[in-house]
């Protein structure tokens, strides 16, 4: 005869269904309360009330226990516990590494933050923690190592850590800290160095940079370059910026070097060291371009629209030894109206009291392909560097309104041979 089967009464089943329902609602309660205290600022002992190993409430416990240098067994348990519940946690082991550093636990700290890295490559958060845990340990080199990681996933870091590095870069110390950096390349490092070229106390520091990175991968930009010879000039040393731009000219474009760089006008401006420089203003347009009657395939134009300023703002910085010398050149003016013309200006490099040398001819009107020259003499003393600029004469406004255009090519400035 069959066993007949044994049921749970109907009452003691639903009192099990209720107890079960219940701990689970409880359950859900106390995950959701822990998850409320946990997200609010100072909450987070409410928090692991409720439930005692929440991941975010634990971090940040032992966050709050890291910042305050208070490192217990119970803090550092804490974290262990937050790392078991969330074992990919970088910022996580970040806190694991200061609690042990804070108890004097080097290895266990260098462990950690080691991990925190490698768990979380791409958060800044985490890779500047862990920079400056290796700057805490007066290892630069790993610091930067770090700091590249941050710089190569967060432009927004720069305005941060540049000012940082300048610092380490301006120190003798830690400046060769650099040098195994930039053995690889770094989307970051030209707009550093236009930062430290354009911010060093020391223009030796530029110098410095300049040198170790030319022995990387990580070549100029014409920007940074602009910077870095600019910052020369301000700072009078004329010869070194000559070379270093001389250094970094297209090949292409060496035979142009002269007294006068590009006076033919065939490669563009580039506004950088010892090329032509022409900021930009407004209603005046300056450009090289294709014309009838221009030598090579291009010439300068320089076209007027109604301005109304003392336009001097193309020009070219030289490098001439004490001597006299002829600038000359074909002009083609083209309908220019303006009241006492424009015209070539050559002086002293200085503020805007600089010794004046020479200026050409006056132009203005129509006319067709014509030549036009001035002599000038660069004194033996305080004229290291010159300018040729070309400006509009006239002081009262009414004498620097300026219509039309006018055309230039084949500038030279040659030498006077001795009788």
């Amino acid at each position: 005869m069959m066993h007949e089967e044994r049921r749970l009464p109907v009452w003691l089943a639903g009192v099990l269904m209720f107890a079960v329902v219940g701990l689970l609602a409880w359950r859900v309660l106390a995950v959701n309360v822990a998850e409320y205290f946990a997200r609010e600022p100072g909450r987070e002992a409410a928090a692991l009330q409720w439930q005692s190993q929440h991941p975010r409430a634990l971090f940040l416990q032992g966050m709050a226990s890291a910042k305050a240098g208070a490192a217990t067994e119970t803090t550092l348990e804490q974290m262990r516990e937050a790392l078991r519940a969330n074992p990919a946690s970088g910022r996580s082991y970040v806190v694991l590494g200061r609690l042990q550093e804070a108890a004097g636990n080097l290895p266990a700290a260098q462990a950690a933050m080691e991990s925190a890295a490698l768990m979380s490559p791409r958060r800044t958060d985490v890779q500047m923690e862990v920079a400056s845990f290796w700057m805490r340990r007066g290892d630069v080199a790993r610091a930067l190592q770090h700091w590249d990681i941050a710089l190569a996933f967060n432009g927004e870091v720069r305005k941060t850590l540049f000012p940082g590095l300048l610092q380490l870069a301006e120190n003798p110390a830690t400046q060769p800290a650099f040098a195994p950096l930039l053995k690889k390349q770094l989307a970051w490092w030209p707009a550093f160095f236009a930062f430290a070229a354009d911010q060093a106390k020391q223009v030796e520091t530029v110098h410095a940079l300049f040198a170790l990175q030319q022995k990387g991968p990580n070549t100029i930009t014409e920007a940074a370059l602009r910077t870095f010879v600019g910052r020369l000039q301000r700072e009078g040393l004329w010869t070194d910026a000559y070379f270093v731009w001389l250094n970094n000219l297209p090949g292409d474009q060496v035979n142009s070097v002269g007294n006068l760089f590009n006076g033919g006008f065939e490669y563009p401006l580039s506004n950088l060291g010892f090329d032509w420089i022409a900021n930009k203003v407004p209603q005046v347009q300056v450009e090289t371009a294709a014309t009838f009657g221009s030598t090579g395939s291009r010439a300068l134009h320089v076209s007027f629209q109604g301005s109304k300023l003392k336009y001097r703002h193309l020009y070219q910085h030289l490098l001439l030894p004490a001597g006299r010398y002829t600038l000359r050149g074909r002009v083609r003016p083209e309908s220019l109206e303006t009241s006492q013309g424009l015209q070539w200006a050559i002086s002293c490099q200085g503020d805007a009291q600089a010794q004046a040398l020479g200026t050409s001819e006056r132009f203005l009107g129509s006319d067709q392909w014509r030549y036009f020259s001035t002599q000038f003499e660069v004194p033996e003393e305080n004229c290291a560097a010159q300018t040729l600029r070309l400006e509009l004469v006239g002081r009262a406004a009414l004498d620097l309104e300026a219509r039309g255009g006018i055309w230039f090519d084949d500038l030279v400035i040659e030498r006077q041979k001795l009788d």
